[in-house]
């Protein structure tokens, strides 16, 4: 497992960074049913050698699924000029952007965890998936970065960030405090991570639509009732539905007087929208 641990160490921010593009295909090596709201899906990535990781421990990259039922995953080509196309004509996938929750360089499998929803395109496909199936994916990109110095963390995110805290509570160095608050749809939801760092992990099974209140997500109130941060410099990433990530933002910068350059709030996905 290749283990990003420049975005942990708290070296500087490698803002130069070059996105190098690039396509592949990758089959489905293994489908389950991780919690009710989860399944993972094992791909193994033809041509993976060529793959760039971000750096950072939350990259995610776009899924490419089939246009229909009947038409295989196809992807863009380098052309003479220089320039990502298709000029055989062939059909745009539809994609999704996920998080790369584990990536094996050596043996170019690849771990994604997709959220189970009603209608969404990607869901559709992993609770259809079995092995042998074949999408399509291109190199990650990613914003996780522990500013130097920073002597704890803490994450805040729905259920589609839980990939991303999980791979990055597993790269955290030993001891290293961090205060997580995941948001998921019931309490069957929550999983074992793996963590060398001094984690304390606070599941909020309020996610999804609720009698008492609108929208999906009750982030915005879970920041609300955090009053008071550790000492000393750290960096709090923010992951859910946009407005949510950003009214977060604002408790921790406005509330509580949070230093703004120290906050990474990132929309997953927008109330009423599709996640393109």
């Amino acid at each position: 497992m290749t283990v990003n641990a420049k975005a942990l160490s708290g070296a500087d921010h490698h803002d130069h960074d070059h996105y190098v593009e690039d396509y592949f295909l990758a089959t489905a090596a293994s489908v389950e049913r991780l919690t009710p709201s989860m399944i993972r899906v094992v791909l193994k990535v033809e041509g993976g050698e060529r793959l760039v990781p971000s750096g950072h421990p939350d990259e995610w990259l776009r899924l490419a699924l089939p246009p229909d039922a009947d038409t295989p995953v196809t992807l863009p080509v380098l052309m003479e000029n220089g320039k990502w196309g298709r000029p055989d004509g062939s059909k745009h996938c539809p994609n999704r952007p996920y998080t790369i929750r584990r990536w094996d360089s050596a043996t170019c499998e690849m771990v994604i965890d997709i959220v189970v929803h009603e209608g969404g395109v990607a869901a559709g496909w992993a609770m259809a998936a079995k092995v042998g199936d074949v999408v399509g994916l291109c190199n990650p990109e990613g914003r996780f970065w522990l500013p130097k110095g920073s002597r704890w963390l803490m994450m805040l995110t729905d259920i589609t960030g839980l990939p991303a805290v999980g791979r990055v509570l597993e790269d955290l160095p030993a001891g290293f405090r961090a205060i997580v608050h995941v948001e998921v749809p019931s309490e069957a939801d929550r999983q074992e991570i793996d963590t060398q760092a001094d984690v304390t992990i606070i599941w909020h099974a309020s996610h999804g639509p609720r009698a008492d209140r609108p929208g999906y997500t009750d982030l915005p109130g879970i920041a609300a009732g955090i009053g008071s941060l550790p000492d000393g410099p750290g960096y709090i990433y923010i992951a859910g539905e946009a407005k949510a990530a950003a009214a977060c933002r604002t408790h921790f910068r406005d509330g509580l007087g949070f230093e703004k350059g120290r906050i990474d709030a990132i929309g997953y996905w927008i109330q009423g929208q599709a996640r393109i």
